[in-house]
């Protein structure tokens, strides 16, 4: 699956920058890979309207990020990062593609991305919320580390859990904070080595999110429990996604 960004606002970037291309390229293989269709028939009929300015980018993120909502032009503006004046010329392109409804109600212009658009599915995957994105990384990651001997649990915490996964995904991405329970010391620095080696192969290539798993023996958790916060924390905080905290309290 590919990465995608819920409201990113892709400030202080040019529309012709290296980011505006490769999210250009990011969308052409999801529309391939959804439609398999042939270079001819899509090759640049609606990119440069749907894609070609990072404002285009950032009206779609908050259409597509709620697709039944319809939303007033100031309001959209405000929550793409925009102004009013600038939403109103760039959504232009948008409406007349039909990718996006337009209706007036009152003084007010009121949009909603159209559905029943054979553009709005591949939108949509491109769009997904950060929070679904780290889960699926965590999931992926948890399923590898399952496979290694000797680990008791995986716990997640940080600000996945505590739903502060930050937005701002081009400057400052949040990172994937896990611990790792082990049975025995010996198997923390081989755990440790197993996981940074798959997070450096499959997940940031894929997604861009790094992650540092801190790797606890069994006795170091328990240990903790009385004198470490950190351990403390996570233990009447984090959540388990394989195997159980030590000491058996969730």
């Amino acid at each position: 699956m590919i990465a995608s960004v819920k409201h990113c606002r892709l400030e202080g970037v040019s529309p012709d920058s290296s980011l505006i291309q490769a999210f250009q390229k990011v969308f052409i293989l999801v529309f391939r890979n959804i439609f398999r269709i042939t270079e001819n028939v899509w090759s640049f009929m609606y990119l440069d309207r749907i894609i070609g300015s990072k404002t285009k980018v950032n009206l779609l993120s908050v259409l597509v990020s709620r697709p039944g909502r319809s939303i007033i032009e100031s309001d959209l503006a405000k929550e793409a990062g925009v102004s009013v004046s600038e939403a109103g010329r760039q959504i232009t392109d948008l409406v007349t593609i039909g990718l996006v409804a337009f209706e007036r109600v009152g003084k007010s212009k009121v949009y909603r991305v159209n559905q029943s658009h054979f553009l709005f599915e591949p939108l949509r995957v491109l769009f997904r919320s950060l929070d679904e994105v780290y889960r699926e990384i965590a999931g992926d990651v948890t399923s590898f580390i399952r496979g290694s001997g000797g680990v008791k649990a995986v716990i997640l915490f940080g600000s996945l859990v505590s739903g502060r996964v930050r937005e701002d995904f081009v400057d400052t991405p949040s990172d994937l904070d896990l611990v790792i329970v082990v049975e025995d010391e010996s198997r923390i620095e081989p755990i440790r080595s197993s996981v940074l080696g798959y997070v450096s192969v499959e997940v940031f290539p894929v997604y861009g999110v790094n992650m540092y798993p801190i790797v606890l023996s069994v006795s170091e958790y328990l240990s903790g429990l009385s004198n470490d916060v950190f351990v403390m924390n996570v233990h009447s905080g984090g959540e388990v996604l394989f195997g159980e905290k030590p000491s058996g309290f969730g």
